[in-house]
């Protein structure tokens, strides 16, 4: 028997905590009729991470919870479940009365792929009303089914700027010419997040004619359409935009910052090492206080400042793989002084051996982030 030859104690481990988590289950569900709804939201969404009978019976009393919060978690909780008829109780929830409660419906079955989900999430998305649409457009994304696309087409031209962004993105999830012929139409879009959508949207779906067109965007007045063409340049490999991606390490904006550097990457762009370099020299630690203040041309606040040193870090160590330069030898010794011991159980740890190898870089692309 598999595992006999292990001392008992190890043996008996795996029941051991199955029992624990079956005990915690049933505490939590024990206290599904909490007065507070903020407990019961938390209760759902622990349940939904534990799974096993206390916790299905636990989601069960919550998803007819007064709260339309409560509900909303516990159908993303339910969405955890596998099988058939989960699925099916799923689909049932994007004809709740809330708004809310049908907009994490949706999340959950787009999560799932749910191909039988997708005339219900249709029907949805011509009922009146918009409050849960930008999750039907993404779950209809994330499914994948031509079927919706002239429905995202539709909503690509929508008067509410959120959902033209979510419509650019779902279609370049599923890809093909009308994903394209969206996303270049919508680069001139009178909507800073449609601009940036757009053009990372093509990072997807476009081609080598879309190059001069995002080469243009990295000179957009706001900083999220300049991040959105720096990403589909790398995405696309266009060797070409390898110059002014290094002039975009120097972009006020740390997202478009963050961007470059990842696109240089992607490129292997041997001339980014120095620059790169100098921009990790001013990088700042998480925890630091904010290098610059926040832009009023970007109210949206993102992680970009504290990830873009340990980017910056593995994109050095990237270019550098066995083409050793000691400019980049001297920034990274320099940063890792700048860690110390304790700041070397971060993610970026594996990148500060002399030997570093590509394999040392399984969280590169995570420390972009998404769009």
């Amino acid at each position: 028997m598999r595992g006999a030859h292990l001392p008992s104690r190890a043996r008996e481990r795996p029941t051991a905590q199955s029992a624990k988590e079956r005990k915690v289950a049933a505490v939590l569900a024990a206290r599904t009729g909490d007065p507070s709804p903020e407990v019961r939201r938390a209760i759902a969404g622990l349940l939904g991470e534990l799974g096993g009978p206390e916790a299905r019976r636990g989601v069960d009393r919550l998803l007819r919870d007064r709260s339309d919060r409560v509900r909303r978690e516990a159908v993303l909780a339910l969405g955890r479940r596998t099988g058939a008829r989960e699925l099916a109780r799923l689909r049932g929830f994007l004809d709740d009365p809330s708004a809310r409660v049908r907009a994490g419906a949706a999340v959950a079955l787009g999560r799932r792929r749910d191909r039988a989900a997708v005339d219900p999430l249709l029907r949805r998305l011509a009922a009146p009303g918009t409050w849960e649409k930008p999750s039907v457009l993404v779950a209809l994304g994330r499914i994948g089914d031509r079927r919706s696309i002239p429905a995202l087409v539709a909503h690509a031209g929508s008067s509410v700027r959120w959902l033209r962004v979510c419509a650019v993105h779902a279609l370049a999830e599923i890809g093909g010419r009308e994903a394209r012929r969206v996303a270049r139409a919508h680069l001139a879009d009178a909507a800073w997040s449609v601009r940036g959508a757009a053009a990372a949207a093509l990072g997807r779906v476009g081609t080598r004619a879309d190059l001069a067109s995002l080469l243009r965007l990295l000179a957009d007045p706001h900083p999220w359409p300049r991040r959105g063409a720096a990403r589909a340049l790398g995405e696309l490999r266009y060797r070409a935009a390898a110059r002014p991606l290094r002039r975009a390490l120097g972009d006020p904006s740390p997202d478009v910052r963050l961007a470059a550097v990842w696109a240089l990457a992607e490129l292997r762009d041997l001339r980014a090492r120095a620059p790169i370099a100098r921009l990790l020299a001013s990088c700042r630690l998480p925890g630091e206080a904010p290098t610059l203040p926040r832009s009023a041309e970007a109210p949206l606040v993102t992680d970009a400042e504290d990830r873009l040193f340990d980017a910056s870090v593995l994109a050095l160590c990237r270019l550098t793989a066995g083409k050793p330069d000691r400019r980049v030898a001297r920034a990274l010794a320099r940063a890792r002084e700048r860690l110390g011991p304790a700041g070397l159980d971060r993610k970026v740890r594996a990148a500060f051996p002399a030997t570093a190898s590509e394999a040392s870089f399984p969280t590169f692309r995570s420390l972009l982030g998404s769009s």
